[in-house]
């Protein structure tokens, strides 16, 4: 069990449960982290200094955080994208596949998502946030189960998307 395990279960937990609510602060979060994984993924291929790629990276980041928090729509997109992609890497298919699904599905729920942002919000939250929460799980368990994680996946989406659609909307 690492900090990094339990820091994601805390996260996904969240943003299955109150990814709707909390979507500012988790858009600003979804562009950190794409921002950083972009610069680490492609500037290696310019640089060759490691302490440069992370620090370059960084700061790649931390822009595309506040471009994604101070333009909500792109934001929204991005949230949306990140939490369709994330949940198809969980499928259990052939790697370039299974990338391939993950984007177009990205693209498809990031336009929708701007379309309709509350519900699909809560949907896509919903979704990712359940799918790594049982991921990760059963990865600190050392289990690996694809139709248990996925049946799993499904209850906690549904139960993180009543739970979502229930509450009074803050905006």
């Amino acid at each position: 069990m690492t900090v990094t395990n339990i820091i994601a279960l805390v996260v996904a937990l969240i943003t299955c449960f109150w990814g709707y609510k909390l979507n500012k602060g988790l858009i600003a979060i979804f562009g950190l982290i794409l921002g950083f994984t972009i610069g680490t993924e492609y500037l290696p291929n310019l640089i060759n200094d490691q302490t440069v790629v992370y620090m370059v990276s960084a700061v790649i980041g931390i822009a595309v955080g506040l471009i994604s928090y101070n333009l909500y729509l792109v934001g929204i997109f991005f949230l949306c994208g990140i939490a369709a992609f994330v949940l198809c890497e969980n499928l259990g298919l052939a790697e370039n596949i299974q990338t391939i699904i993950g984007l177009v599905a990205g693209i498809i729920a990031g336009i929708l998502g701007v379309k309709f942002t509350r519900p699909l919000m809560i949907i896509s939250t919903s979704l990712s946030g359940a799918s790594v929460l049982t991921n990760t799980a059963f990865q600190m368990l050392n289990f690996q189960n694809n139709t248990l994680i996925f049946i799993l996946s499904i209850v906690l989406a549904i139960l993180g998307m009543i739970y979502q659609f229930n509450q009074k909307e803050s905006e």
